[in-house]
């Protein structure tokens, strides 16, 4: 009798992904809180190790780095494009903004006041591909 997981809209979309490109290797940056510098994240994300416990995927490399919010920057990046010389006045406007959008988020990474102050964090890179499951 086969077995049919049941997966959220993320896990289905990675699954996608990875099945989209057979025989490659799907990359995804996940960022954490840091609670404690001394210890980085070392499992993987719930939302992943369900997949590879269910067999539909298999991890290939994982690094954990801590640095500046990657999610961040590109939201902030993104906000700026069209800004000749972003101010801190258009920071603070991306702020403002940045942080309604996370208000049911379950970790609120808060960028800091000053201009491009961005929130540390455990960066996990995940590269994995689909496998086809027994």
């Amino acid at each position: 009798m086969i077995s049919i997981p049941s997966l959220t809209q993320t896990q289905l979309a990675l699954l996608r992904t990875a099945k989209k490109y057979p025989g490659m290797t799907v990359r995804l940056c996940y960022e954490t809180p840091i609670t404690d510098l001394r210890k980085p994240p070392f499992k993987n994300p719930p939302f992943i190790q369900k997949l590879v416990d269910f067999g539909l995927i298999e991890v290939e490399f994982k690094q954990v780095l801590n640095g500046p919010s990657l999610f961040q920057k590109d939201s902030w990046h993104e906000y700026c494009a069209d800004l000749e010389l972003p101010s801190i006045r258009a920071w603070e406007l991306w702020r403002e903004a940045f942080i309604a959008t996370l208000h049911e988020s379950t970790h609120v990474l808060v960028p800091g006041e000053n201009f491009e102050d961005f929130t540390n964090v455990w960066i996990q890179e995940i590269s994995f591909h689909a496998t086809q499951p027994q």
